[in-house]
């Protein structure tokens, strides 16, 4: 078969994707939200989950957790997140779908990269994720305040399982 002949090549996942690695598996979450505009502070917890869809273009990241809203009852946390890179813009990219809302551009989609060893996505709201010694991932989110400035939502930390 002569080269013109053969088939393009299947495209390939952007390299870059495998700096998401250090997420992929089973993770406890435990941590507090801060007593902010949403309300006073609660405990969170839950399971979180990430693995690569077959193909290798998209990070799955998969949550059931709950927050204890004390006295106001339970508050499930439930939804899925699909990572990607964006090779135009060299910055990866999150789609967010969770029990806290329906999907819209605008507020469930995220963009961002790594700021030293963090992984910093920001959209409606800004999520870090960084890996420390231990082997936990150290995971906090802020909030926009309408001057620019962020104020801290919610700290939390991974603990792997499997």
């Amino acid at each position: 078969m002569s080269e013109e002949a053969m088939p393009p090549a299947p495209p390939q996942p952007a390299p870059e994707l495998k700096q998401l690695d250090y997420l992929v598996g089973t993770w406890k979450l435990s941590g507090m939200t801060e007593e902010g505009p949403m309300g006073p502070p609660a405990q969170m917890s839950g399971t979180e989950t990430f693995e690569w869809l077959p193909g290798g273009f998209f990070l799955v990241h998969h949550w059931e957790g709950a927050i204890d809203m004390g006295p106001r009852g339970t508050m499930p946390d439930v939804g899925y997140e699909f990572f990607d890179y964006d090779p135009e813009t060299s910055k990866f990219r999150s789609h967010y779908f969770s029990s806290f809302g329906p999907y819209n551009e605008e507020q469930s989609h995220y963009v961002g990269d790594f700021e030293d060893d963090k992984l910093v996505l920001v959209g409606p709201a800004r999520y870090v994720r960084a890996l420390q010694e231990d082997g936990s991932i150290k995971y906090d989110c802020d909030f926009p305040l309408p001057d620019g400035t962020w104020v801290p939502f919610m700290h939390a930390t991974l603990t792997k399982v499997n």
